[in-house]
């Protein structure tokens, strides 16, 4: 079975499932510093960036960390490596266009959405706490496709459950499957 390279600035305790699925399914991990991206293999010319949400890449794209990980995509792609940002999601987002769709979770804790507060009002304010409104689905998808062709990075979409195994294909790393011979199980 393969191997795959983790970052050693992975916080520790975060990506327990991920580790345990491969544990299972015979796949050796090592962990190593890495330029971009959290996981690697010899022989791929692919590094996975893993993001817990849809929340956690709104704010690499339009937080504080923009200039930092539009750095890591350049960097990626001066390397001639395929950068792929794989967002775990349990609102079933699987492409960069099902993204328009999602509500910032912090407009739908404030509730004011409901009684008239518009996420793409031209005053750029939050009608309840009067703050920059949070990047929504349809601004953020437009930013994802932007990235894409900008900087050659690709946005993939899973379920938490599935993201062991989904990193495992795009670095081309093999697995054990189930006892029995069925698919894998997340």
């Amino acid at each position: 079975m393969g191997g795959i390279y983790a970052d050693t600035r992975q916080h520790a305790g975060k990506h327990e499932v991920k580790e345990a699925w491969w544990a299972a399914h015979g796949v050796a991990l090592e962990r190593v510093k890495l330029d971009f991206g959290d996981y690697m293999a010899d022989g791929s010319n692919v590094s996975v960036d893993t993001k817990r949400s849809i929340a956690e890449i709104a704010q690499n794209i339009n937080g504080r960390n923009h200039d930092r990980f539009k750095r890591e995509c350049i960097r990626a792609r001066d390397a001639g490596c395929r950068l792929v940002i794989l967002v775990e999601n349990r609102e079933g987002v699987r492409d960069v266009h099902g993204v328009r769709k999602w509500v910032n979770d912090h407009c739908r804790r404030c509730g004011w959405r409901a009684r008239g507060c518009a996420p793409a009002d031209p005053s750029g304010k939050c009608a309840r706490h009067g703050t920059r409104k949070p990047i929504q689905g349809e601004r953020l998808s437009r930013a994802m496709t932007t990235m894409e062709e900008r900087y050659g990075v690709r946005f993939e979409f899973c379920d938490p459950r599935d993201a062991a195994r989904m990193v495992c294909e795009l670095l081309g790393v093999s697995y054990e499957q189930d006892a029995g011979g069925g698919a894998p199980s997340a």
